[in-house]
């Protein structure tokens, strides 16, 4: 089993926290794009960040699992756009639905993006065969996942983060995670003081995954 790296890297984890936030966005539809945009980003900052080169192909295989998710999300679209304006209009009273979403969808990512690095240290990564073994492996487990102690880091970061769009915009126009605003690296000073305690959670996320790419690529030997 490859030693999965556990300490916290912002170049690996910074489109997965902006598309965790990107649902904070007060604009129906916008704040969807946004997520879907650096969700996207995920798995090339990576290889970028691990100086490994990964074919377009493979980049389109690891962000095919949510593919059906995304579909489900144009189909719902109107009804997503009138939620949305319901919540902006009972901010208030529905603030707080907004607050979990996010923090749900903030530990999602970082747990995504946990598993892609790893997938790529572990050489899964190298050709589309064992991409789709490795993007299997990594939905298998991220389905399996109902509680994380990523979770609390992630409702601290996503509180008081709501006013984003103008941050989001200036990453998108640059093109960089590493220009930040002060708001920016007040979360990510957040990240920083507290990774080093997920150490033996993320070990073990890297265990589950190798088990389970194991066993997916021990069927495909054997033509199942």
């Amino acid at each position: 089993m490859t030693d999965p790296q556990t300490e916290f890297d912002w170049a690996i984890y910074a489109n997965a926290t902006f598309a965790g936030l990107a649902v904070l966005i007060p604009i129906p539809i916008i704040d969807w794009l946004f997520e879907e945009f650096f969700r996207r980003r995920i798995p090339g900052a990576i290889a970028r960040r691990r100086d490994y080169d990964l074919s377009p192909a493979v980049i389109g295989i690891l962000n095919k699992y949510q593919s059906e998710g995304c579909l489900k999300s144009l189909l719902l679209l109107p009804v997503k756009v009138t939620i949305d304006l319901l919540k902006r209009i009972s901010r208030k009273i529905l603030y707080f639905l907004t607050i979990k979403e996010a923090t749900d969808k903030v530990s999602h990512y970082w747990h995504q993006a946990f598993l892609v690095d790893y997938a790529l240290l572990a050489h899964h990564l190298h050709d589309e065969e064992t991409t789709v073994i490795a993007r299997r492996a990594i939905t298998e487990v991220l389905d399996t996942i109902t509680t994380s102690p990523l979770r609390q880091l992630s409702q601290r970061v996503t509180t008081g983060s709501r006013h984003i769009l103008r941050t989001l915009l200036q990453k998108v126009r640059r093109g960089t995670e590493d220009d930040m605003d002060d708001m920016i690296e007040e979360k990510k000073s957040q990240m920083v003081e507290d990774w080093g305690n997920f150490a033996e959670y993320f070990q073990a996320l890297a265990g589950q995954y190798e088990r389970a790419y194991q066993a997916r690529y021990a069927k495909r030997l054997k033509g199942i």
